[in-house]
């Protein structure tokens, strides 16, 4: 395997994407779900730090991008992993291939942020039927950076995934966003027994002490 030049750590930055996390994409635009782009809007601030110092290291960073099957009709299918609400949502709308929705948000589009890499997945782990495993084990890392929507979600989710695949995993505790708080605290205190769980300022200062 490839060593990815900085002691095997790797950033992964979790479905960063418009229907998530702007007000006009899918959840924002539904109303019911408008507090999940209200939570992604608070932790995109410290996001684009972290991106942008892991690409001026040579950290390699991976993005993962939801992504809703589609008939031929174009409903959406092989949604049964979501709850009925999600189902509804999705059947009709949101993260199609190649629409605005399914993109990155604005801030990861400037050259010193753009990710490296880009996944797509299909639920609550990015390691399930996804070519990550694959991208991770040709990059040789052994340290997985953790950020962005949700915590609950695909971050505890691929946490658990890769920690039984033999990963090491650190999560920025303020670089990440639940629907409720309580979610939210629930999740980091899960992800506290599968790794670390720190501020993106102590990852930040490691990073600038080369440690």
């Amino acid at each position: 395997m490839a060593d990815n030049g900085n002691s095997g750590l790797t950033l992964l930055a979790f479905d960063i994407q418009n229907d998530f996390c702007h007000p006009d994409g899918v959840y924002g635009a539904s109303g019911t779900f408008s507090h999940v782009p209200a939570a992604a809007k608070q932790v995109i601030p410290r996001i684009v730090p972290v991106i942008r110092a892991c690409k001026a290291a040579r950290i390699p960073v991976v993005t993962t991008k939801l992504r809703v099957l589609t008939d031929l009709d174009g409903r959406g299918i092989g949604l049964e992993q979501f709850r009925p609400q999600l189902q509804a949502l999705f059947a009709d709308s949101g993260f199609r291939s190649g629409t605005w929705g399914q993109d990155l948000v604005d801030e990861l589009h400037e050259p010193d942020v753009r990710p490296d890499y880009e996944v797509e997945k299909w639920g609550h782990s990015a390691m399930y039927l996804t070519g990550l495993e694959k991208v991770l084990r040709s990059l040789g890392s052994r340290k997985l950076i953790l950020l962005g929507l949700g915590t609950n979600g695909v971050v505890e989710g691929t946490a658990r995934d890769a920690v039984s695949r033999g990963w090491r995993v650190w999560t920025l505790s303020d670089c990440v966003a639940a629907p409720q708080q309580e979610l939210h605290d629930a999740a980091l205190l899960s992800l506290s027994h599968l790794g670390q769980v720190t501020p993106s300022a102590e990852f930040l200062a490691a990073l600038a002490d080369g440690s």
